[in-house]
C-alpha cells in the first residue's frame, strides 16, 4: 500500500512554503473552515486554494469551531456548521463531490457519542444533502461510529494515541501524526491512504 504524506496546518500556505513542501514530498495540505475563528490566516481562502493547487498538491478542507467537549454538539450546532462550510466551500471554489470534514476533538465517551455526536452528524449529512460528502475527524471509536452509522463516508485518525479506538480503528483514510512547525508552518503531519477525499487542480478547474 503507498501512503501519501501531507500536513494539516492552521498557517496559510505561501508560494515558500510551498516550494518547500514540495522538496519535502509533500502531497496533499489540510486547511481549515470556520464560522468563528480570528486568527488570521487560519481560513483556507480562494487565493490560498489557487497556489496550493497550482503547486500540484491536493487541498483537504477542515471545518473546526473548537468541538473540544460534548457541549459543544448538537444538532443544530450541526445545522450551522455545515450551512457555514458549504458558504466557505463555494467561495473558495470546492468541487462538489469532494469531500469536509468535521472534527470531534477530545476522547468522547461512548455515551457522547450515541448522543449529541451523532445528532450533530445527522445534522450536517441532512444539510449537505449530497453536495459533499462527510468525513469525519476525531477518536478511533468516533470515526467508527459515525462510518457504520453512515453518517461520515471518510475517516481522519487524530493522533492521541490514548483516545478511544484509537489502536483498533483501522477504516482511516488519513491518519494524523506529530504536531510541529513543517516549512515554517504551524502543522500536524498526515498520512493518506487510497481515496482520501481531497481535490486537485484539475477537479477545481473544472468547477471555476
Amino acid at each position: 500500500m503507498t501512503l501519501l504524506s501531507g500536513v494539516d496546518s492552521s498557517s496559510a500556505c505561501t508560494t515558500a512554503a510551498l516550494g518547500c513542501l514540495q522538496s519535502s514530498g509533500i502531497a496533499f495540505v489540510g486547511r481549515y473552515y470556520s464560522r468563528t475563528t480570528q486568527i488570521a490566516g487560519e481560513k483556507l481562502t480562494q487565493s490560498e486554494a489557487q497556489l496550493i493547487l497550482s503547486a500540484g498538491m491536493h487541498i483537504v478542507t477542515v471545518y473546526e469551531d473548537g468541538p473540544t467537549s460534548y457541549s459543544y454538539f448538537s444538532a443544530s450546532r450541526g445545522t450551522a456548521d455545515a450551512q457555514g462550510a458549504l458558504q466557505q466551500a463555494a467561495a473558495v471554489g470546492q468541487p462538489k463531490g469532494t469531500t469536509i470534514y468535521f472534527t470531534v476533538d477530545y476522547d468522547a465517551t461512548s455515551s457522547d457519542i450515541a448522543g449529541n455526536i451523532k445528532l450533530y452528524f445527522q445534522a450536517i449529512d441532512q444539510a449537505f444533502n449530497g453536495v459533499y460528502y462527510v468525513g469525519v475527524y476525531g477518536s478511533g471509536s468516533v470515526c467508527s461510529a459515525m462510518k457504520s452509522a453512515g453518517l461520515a463516508t471518510y475517516a481522519w485518525l487524530a493522533q492521541s494515541t490514548g483516545w478511544s479506538g484509537y489502536a483498533n480503528f483501522n477504516g482511516w483514510v488519513i491518519k494524523q501524526g506529530l504536531e510541529g512547525s513543517v516549512c515554517g508552518l504551524n502543522s500536524d503531519t498526515d498520512v493518506a491512504q487510497n481515496d482520501f477525499g481531497g481535490f486537485n487542480f484539475l477537479s477545481y478547474m473544472t468547477t471555476t
